[in-house]
C-alpha cells in the first residue's frame, strides 16, 4: 500500500478541513450563513448587516432605497427594525419561495457561509463586504424573472 504523496495528503488534509467546518444539512447551512453575515455578534441582523445579503440576492438599490426596503422586510417577517432580524426570521426568509421571499438553496446559503467564512467580528474576520460577495447565476435570473414574468 503506498501512502500519499506529501502534495496528496495536504489535498486531502484541506478536503477533510473543509468538510468538517461546512455543515451540509439545509438548518447547520442557515446558522452558518446567519452567524457569518452577524458580524457584531448581536443574534440580529440589523440594516447593515442585512445588506450585503440583500445585495446577493438581487437587490441593487441606493442607500435610501436599501432603507425602505429594509424597513419593509422587518414589517413582513413581524421584526422590529431596530433590533433586526433574528435566526427565526432569517429562516424564514431564506425558505420562502414566494415573491415576498428571499429563498436560497443549499448551494447559494453555501456559498454565503463560505464567502464570509464562519467566523465575527469577534474573531477577527472583516465585516461582511459587497465586494466579495456575488449573487451566482441562479439568483441573478430569479430576480430577473420576477420582474418581467
Amino acid at each position: 500500500v503506498r501512502s500519499p504523496s506529501a502534495e496528496q495528503a495536504g489535498v486531502l488534509a484541506e478536503s477533510a478541513e473543509v468538510r468538517e467546518v461546512m455543515p451540509t444539512d439545509r438548518a447547520s447551512l442557515i446558522q452558518a450563513a446567519f452567524t457569518r453575515l452577524d458580524a457584531d455578534g448581536t443574534g440580529h441582523l440589523g440594516s447593515r448587516t442585512l445588506r450585503p445579503f440583500a445585495n446577493f440576492t438581487g437587490f441593487d438599490g441606493g442607500d435610501d432605497e436599501w432603507a425602505e426596503e429594509y424597513e419593509g422586510v422587518c414589517r413582513d417577517l413581524g421584526c422590529d427594525p431596530e433590533r433586526g432580524l433574528p435566526l427565526l426570521a432569517f429562516q424564514q426568509a431564506v425558505d420562502d419561495s414566494s415573491d415576498r421571499g428571499c429563498f436560497c438553496s443549499d448551494d447559494e446559503l453555501q456559498e454565503i457561509a463560505r464567502g464570509f467564512g464562519l467566523g465575527s467580528a469577534a474573531d477577527g474576520v472583516p465585516p461582511p463586504s459587497t465586494e466579495i460577495f456575488r449573487p451566482p447565476a441562479s439568483v441573478l435570473l430569479r430576480q430577473q424573472y420576477r420582474m418581467h414574468p
